[in-house]
């Protein structure tokens, strides 16, 4: 792997990681006196502001058309699940989730049931070592649910 391509790979798994650790520490702040939805449509507001800034430095301008031809079903599908995850997450914590299991134990249902979809559908495998780990974390949630 060349250098900037394992800047590229690490990179882009530390942008997100920061991305969703400030998402879930500023949606628990958000006060609980605003309405769900017009907290989100302020949000898509400012992911735009924040897109548009950004867009010079990932887009040739030769290249937009081109890129708008390839928009289809897939980018209003993320939508969608978008809306579902930030509107879900938002009511957890006013309904008394903690930030340091809500996002915890949702990540593990997920990783789950992402993992077999991964196998199911596209044909990727699994370790020995990956299912113990996928076994280590279902104990794990399953001891932070656990009421003593």
């Amino acid at each position: 792997m060349a250098s900037s391509s394992s800047a590229l790979y690490y990179g882009s798994a530390a942008l997100a990681i920061v991305g969703t650790i400030g998402y879930h520490n500023f949606i628990k702040k958000i006060p609980a006196s605003i309405d769900p939805l017009i907290s989100l449509v302020a949000i898509y507001i400012f992911v735009l502001i924040v897109s548009a800034a950004v867009f010079p430095l990932f887009v040739e301008k030769s290249e937009i058309m081109n890129n708008i031809r390839q928009i289809n079903w897939t980018q209003f599908g993320v939508a969608c699940s978008v809306v579902c995850m930030e509107l879900g997450f938002l009511l957890m914590y006013r309904n008394g989730w903690d930030l340091s299991t809500g996002n915890l134990v949702t990540g593990v249902v997920i990783n789950v049931i992402l993992v077999t979809i991964g196998i199911l559908f596209l044909k990727e495998n699994l370790s020995t070592i990956n299912i113990l780990g996928i076994a280590l974390s279902i104990t794990g949630v399953a001891l932070i649910g656990f009421k003593a």
